[in-house]
């Protein structure tokens, strides 16, 4: 039961934005062809591997119903992605981030494909999965004060992020997201090193999403070569970003959400992350020795 409750292992007086918590990119594109198939496991899945910020990537098709997006790629039913939402609430406890945006226009040669979205149907499925009323953590004035004490005890289970707040129960909670196609087109022992940087030099005024997945893109040193094989090459690489990150004040203090592709391939992403929380000193000091065994980790 670790990851499926792994926050309980966190102090009270912890600040949301200084926690490390695993996410998923493009998190609802399970059973999507593999050009957009970021993840293999379902939004419940990944829940249950320690995941806690799900990246939800909309698009109306001509059909005129709601689906899953990654650029020109299509996935299941947006209804049958916010449904796990459901069984999430109903079966655990730990505080998650929602990220919900339309698809952005994507130009690819010549053409340029549009995507958008009724925001009332967006609403119309959080209404009816997600119990916003209850759950949606909306009355705050600055993320940063946020600690998970405070969300304990106002009974809030998520935070729905809009940056337009399209949507009744979103919020624009400051979303940090570097990314530079070069950069993450390069080769994994290359990209390791440049994306690090990000956590160097750049600060936060909420979240920050430290991306970690290889993306393709033409004309850089990986081409296009698909979210799989991406991910397969940078894997061995993975535990040693996390090193350094733990090793440096600088980057651990800001590390916060740090997302990857196919998060339920194994645990070794998320272990990885959550041992972030012993470097940064988070954790229960009575539970240490049982949260570093989870994660397999020695403090």
């Amino acid at each position: 039961m670790f990851y499926e409750n792994w926050m309980s292992y966190i102090k009270d007086d912890t600040k949301i934005t200084k926690l490390a918590m695993p996410g998923a990119h493009n998190a609802a594109t399970k059973g999507m062809l593999f050009p957009g198939r970021c993840q293999d496991g379902t939004l419940l899945e990944q829940y249950e591997y320690g995941v806690r910020k799900f990246g939800i990537r909309l698009k109306r098709k001509k059909n005129g119903k709601l689906y899953i997006s990654h650029s020109v790629s299509t996935g299941m039913r947006a209804e049958e992605a916010f449904s796990y939402f459901d069984e999430i609430l109903n079966k655990y406890d730990d505080f998650f981030i929602i990220d919900i945006r339309v698809y952005p226009d994507q130009p690819i040669g010549p053409l340029t494909f549009h995507f958008d979205c009724d925001p009332a149907e967006v609403d119309a499925l959080i209404e009816k999965y997600l119990q916003p009323e209850v759950y949606a953590l909306t009355d705050f004035d600055d993320i940063r004060n946020v600690t998970l004490g405070d969300i304990k005890k106002s009974g809030k289970r998520y935070v729905i992020h809009n940056e337009k707040e399209l949507y009744k129960y979103s919020r624009n909670v400051h979303l940090l997201e570097p990314w530079d196609p070069k950069v993450f087109g390069l080769k994994p022992e290359k990209f390791v090193k440049e994306d690090l940087k990000y956590l160097k030099e750049l600060e936060s005024e909420g979240f920050f999403w430290f991306q970690t997945q290889q993306t393709p893109n033409i004309g850089t040193e990986n081409g296009l070569k698909w979210p799989p094989t991406l991910d397969k090459l940078l894997r061995p690489h993975f535990p040693w970003m996390m090193e350094q990150i733990a090793n440096d004040p600088v980057m651990l203090e800001k590390v916060n959400i740090v997302a990857g592709d196919f998060m339920t391939a194994d645990h070794m992403k998320e272990n990885e992350i959550l041992y972030l929380n012993l470097a940064k000193d988070v954790v229960k000091p009575e539970l240490r020795d049982v949260y570093a065994k989870a994660i397999g980790k020695d403090i």
